[in-house]
């Protein structure tokens, strides 16, 4: 290394506040000398910046940690600091590794060892002690670099399968910081993973994180049956295994997803739209002169053979050449067929099934010669690992099965494969994308596999089709797209057919549908959505009852096949967070509009059931095609037909009588604890002391409550004990009583109850058995699953929306 530090100096300064540090092989920044000697940092493309550096970019209190991709030694230890300091500049620490590190740990271990077991390529796997060694060595630098980083309240994201041991050495050095473990890639059976010698020590270490994720259920299975053969650990059905020093990891599934605007906008941008036109032009389907004369005059000649007049090939026409053979299937359709187009963007690996996918569009051409001349496919195959001798002998495959294809189907107007070797920027790539017809998407294994999800963000709201291997996680989300076995040759040949002969109003619906779902569950609310869970099982007050992702997937289901649907919605702390000013709640234009969406879907009857005043609720959500209960069921309102009206429930005793009494009870505890103050409505009274100072608001509480349960009694009052707040109200006014004639007399086939207090338990409690049931927040509940805050129940909302539309 030359005597150059590794890590910068001035390393264990602390802050305050507690942060998010992303840890991942490499950063999502690359730095580029200027001819002055001075560094510049550049934005990297890819998956993982994609997804995350938004998220990087929007919160100051995230720092990310990671390879910055030079060689120490190219530098002197000047150039070094400077370029350390211009990744500093980005919130980002860089490590420097070594060639001979990065030959070990990199193209070693992580992908000619892990790569192909975690892909099921197990033949394809290297087991070398020697990478091994190379790999713990560079994951405990990651750990010397992170450590002096993070403090007690920090969290830690991990990235991949490069730094699988990196959570147990975390563990080991900072047990006060929360650690959570993402696996980009499949995760194997126990019959594949077992044949890695050192597979007990990567289990080991990835258990060091609070939370591991990965793509889909079906990796979280193979993993815990893993844990269980190698390691004789069980795990309940929440996902937690129990560990032997004590501690509990969580294992679930996060389907990652993409920035959908990001490349729904730039299909638009000049550059793809140029790229388009381009691809559109050479394949026909904008037909120029030069395209329609050279097709027709190829067709023409075939008619002259075959009528023996005057050709100097005429005497051939009983032969079976296959010129003559395509030329008169292209002029038998050349104006019946329309000109399509196939588009394929992928790395050249061999877990992408890029050959069996190149066999398959050569039998589309053999068994259904109509679309000779008018079926184009565009194969953006960007080269990796060039000097690896696997993939040397994928290329060579790859361009002999193109020359063959070429060689035998194409005519002197049309080529049927046009195979880009090189890589290109996103603009272009959404250019291709826009261009397709049809994207073949045939991977042999893959995590989650993207690039449907960006072809279908490229077509919004326009028609084109998705052929979809079923051995990638994309498929369990994208089930409108025709999902093919890669290895199956001749279905998936038929499969293309059928995604080539579409009707357009078809396509569109499907697309729309996996659309939905896409624009729902973006990058955005996948890297909320593992965070939040991170907080929350790493939270013993919240990880009970957590909801995971085969029940969210389960309500998502019942949610989208239900006829009738019933929501039942607190407000204060569910629909919103808690304020220290309860007049700062009001909902905001996106909640308003989302609470818009979600009551007008199909069948679906909303309820905001609050302890709110009717006027409050009148104010913020009468103009909404929802339901309204206030104070705790004391006022009701339908959903109006022609102006809102409330009704008050009945047998409630005189408020005038008895609110001066509690009134004049709770004054002595305003007196009491500044900065408290007394709410009124029309049938409650409530104490507040959120603003106050909580030790001398916690004193007085007790003495309050006594002192109201004593009055309350004979009023037929009663106390309530929620947040920060005292309520009085009558006993015979409940949530669970309000919401009562809709759960039992609404035939609804699909019932949700949310909530965040002791005043939502009642509600809870008047849900049947197969009703769902959220609590929000910590606190002992009656409900079944348990979600950490109003953010995740808004993107709860947003699924079952996208689900909605979907069907």
């Amino acid at each position: 290394m030359g005597g150059k530090s590794l890590f910068p100096s001035g390393r264990g300064k602390r802050v305050c506040m507690a942060k998010l540090i992303i840890v991942s092989n490499r950063l999502p920044f690359s730095v580029h000398e200027a001819e002055d000697g001075s560094f510049a940092i550049r934005q990297n493309v890819g998956g993982l910046a994609t997804a995350i550096g938004p998220y990087h970019a929007a919160h100051r209190n995230c720092v990310w940690v990671g390879w910055s991709g030079d060689d120490p030694e190219r530098y002197s230890d000047e150039q070094v600091e400077s370029i350390r300091a211009a990744y500093e500049s980005k919130r980002c620490t860089a490590l420097f590794l070594s060639a001979e590190q990065i030959a070990g740990f990199y193209s070693g271990f992580s992908n000619d060892t892990l790569w192909p077991l975690f892909h099921d390529f197990s033949h394809e796997a290297v087991f070398d002690a020697k990478t091994w060694e190379k790999y713990q060595e560079v994951n405990r630098l990651f750990a010397e670099a992170v450590a002096p980083v993070a403090q007690p309240g920090d969290t830690v994201w991990i990235q991949d399968y490069h730094l699988m041991l990196l959570p147990g050495l975390l563990r080991e050095r900072c047990p006060g910081v929360s650690i959570g473990w993402f696996l980009h890639v499949p995760f194997p059976s126990p019959e594949i993973f077992r044949s890695l010698p050192w597979s007990r020590e990567i289990l080991n270490g990835v258990l060091g994180a609070d939370l591991l994720g990965f793509h889909t259920v079906d990796f979280v299975n193979n993993f815990k049956a893993c844990v269980k053969t190698l390691l004789g650990l069980d795990s309940g059905d929440d996902g937690r295994i129990a560990l032997e020093d004590g501690r509990a990891a969580t294992v679930d599934a996060f389907p990652i997803g993409i920035d959908y605007n990001l490349y729904r906008r730039t299909s638009h941008s000049s550059l793809a739209k140029a790229m388009r036109r381009g691809i559109e032009e050479v394949s026909g389907k904008r037909p120029g002169l030069r395209y329609n004369t050279s097709l027709s005059a190829e067709g023409s000649a075939a008619q002259e053979a075959s009528s023996r007049s005057g050709s100097w090939w005429s005497h051939h026409a009983d032969e079976e050449m296959p010129e003559l053979n395509l030329a008169r299937s292209a002029a038998a359709v050349d104006r019946a067929k329309p000109n399509k187009i196939v588009v394929s963007v992928d790395r050249l690996d061999y877990t992408k099934g890029i050959p069996e996918r190149l066999r398959a569009f050569g039998r589309l051409l053999e068994r259904y010669p109509e679309w000779t001349g008018h079926v184009t496919y565009y194969l953006l195959a960007t080269p990796s690992r060039e000097s690896v001798e696997t993939y040397q002998r994928l290329k060579a495959q790859v361009d002999q099965l193109v020359g063959e294809i070429n060689g035998r189907y194409s005519l002197l107007a049309w080529t049927p494969i046009h195979y880009i070797t090189r890589s290109l920027p996103i603009k272009p790539v959404c250019g291709i994308y826009a261009a397709g017809d049809v994207a073949l998407v045939t991977p042999l294994r893959d995590g989650m596999n993207l690039v449907a999800k960006e072809y279908l963000a490229c077509h919004d709201d326009r028609d084109g089709a998705l052929v979809l291997s079923d051995m990638c996680g994309a498929a369990r989300e994208l089930t409108e797209a025709f999902i093919v076995n890669p290895y199956d040759i001749d279905k998936t040949c038929e499969a293309l057919h059928d995604a080539l002969e579409i009707d357009a109003t078809e396509a569109r619906r499907r697309n729309r549908a996996m659309q939905a779902r896409l624009k729902a569950r973006t990058a955005g609310t996948w890297c909320a959505g593992f965070l939040d869970a991170l907080h929350q099982v790493a939270d013993p007050s919240l990880a009970d009852r957590r909801l995971r992702m085969d029940q969210r997937e389960s309500m998502m289901k019942q949610w989208g096949q239900a006829h009738r649907r019933l929501l039942l919605c607190d407000y204060d702390g569910t629909l919103t967070p808690l304020v220290r000013d309860p007049d700062h709640a009001r909902p905001t234009t996106t909640l308003r509009a989302l609470l818009g969406r979600m009551a007008t879907q199909d069948g679906v009857d909303l309820v905001i059931v609050s302890g709110r005043s009717h006027d409050t609720m009148d104010r913020w959500f009468g103009s909404l095609p929802v339901s309204l209960i206030a104070e705790h069921g004391a006022w009701i309102s339908d959903v109006p037909a022609n102006g809102r009206t409330w009704r008050r429930s009945p047998d409630l005793p005189d408020a005038k009588a008895w609110q001066p009494m509690i009134e004049e009870v709770m004054k002595k505890a305003v007196e009491t604890v500044p900065r408290s103050f007394i709410e009124h409505k029309s049938d409650a009274l409530a104490w507040h002391y959120r603003t106050s100072d909580q030790r001398s608001a916690m004193r007085e509480r007790p003495v309050l409550v006594g002192e109201l349960r004593t009055v309350c009694g004979p009023l037929g009052l009663m106390v309530m004990e929620n947040s920060k707040v005292v309520e009085v109200c009558p006993l015979t006014t409940s949530k669970g009583k309000a919401v009562g004639p809709w759960v039992s007399g609404g035939s609804y086939d699909f019932m949700l109850a949310v909530g965040d207090d002791t005043t939502d338990e009642t509600m809870f409690a008047a849900m049947p058995e197969s009703a769902w049931t959220i609590k929000v927040g910590p606190g002992p509940t009656k409900a079944r699953s348990r979600i950490i805050n109003a953010a995740a129940l808004h993107r709860l909302f947003g699924y079952l929306i996208a689900e909605s539309e979907a069907h």
